[in-house]
């Protein structure tokens, strides 16, 4: 077993910033989507549309009470993260793939999977500068907590009714957090 040792950071507006630009996700901010609209008008302009054949739109929520990885994979359509929740609760983590989930299976798959191939966000909860973000279609991502006997963390999501979980399975491969507490 290879155990990859994934070093949290904080969801800081730049890192967000980062992976939007890297284009893994769409932020969902103040000031980030403003129109320039004329007194009197009011406009919109569409941020994006579900692919056809996933279904119309659901609001779910979902409460993560695991240390392992075990939901970690992709969906072939977007689905809007909204990080509302009570920061009292167990530290939750995101880890979020740099790689294709094809790139990724063929290196967990190769043994060559890296470190440097993800990303772990320490959850930051009602933060209107990084808390509500999309995650974009195929971007392999998945929630675990690290255990310090608190309640387990809820949020909020928004996907597609009929949106698959693709998953995509470490292998020889276990994830350990790394967030400065243990």
């Amino acid at each position: 077993m290879t155990i990859l040792n994934l070093k949290a950071v904080e969801m800081t507006e730049q890192i967000m910033e980062s992976l939007e630009k890297k284009g893994l996700i769409m932020r969902l901010c103040p000031g980030h989507d403003e129109l320039d609209t004329p007194y009197g008008e009011t406009l919109w302009k569409l941020i994006y549309e579900p692919k056809e054949g996933y279904g119309p739109h659901r609001l779910i929520t979902v409460t993560v009470n695991r240390e392992e990885f075990a939901g970690f994979g992709t969906h072939p359509d977007n689905e809007e993260f909204w990080l509302l929740g009570d920061s009292n609760t167990q530290p939750m983590y995101l880890i979020i793939s740099f790689l294709t989930g094809e790139t990724l299976a063929k290196k967990i798959s190769d043994g060559t999977l890296q470190e440097s191939d993800f990303i772990t966000l320490h959850i930051k909860y009602n933060d209107p500068s990084v808390s509500f973000f999309v995650m974009r279609a195929g971007v392999p991502h998945g929630e675990a907590i690290v255990d310090r006997g608190r309640r387990p963390p809820s949020f909020y999501v928004t996907e597609s009714l009929n949106l698959p979980l693709n998953l995509i399975p470490f292998g020889n491969y276990q994830i350990k957090i790394c967030d400065g507490e243990n």
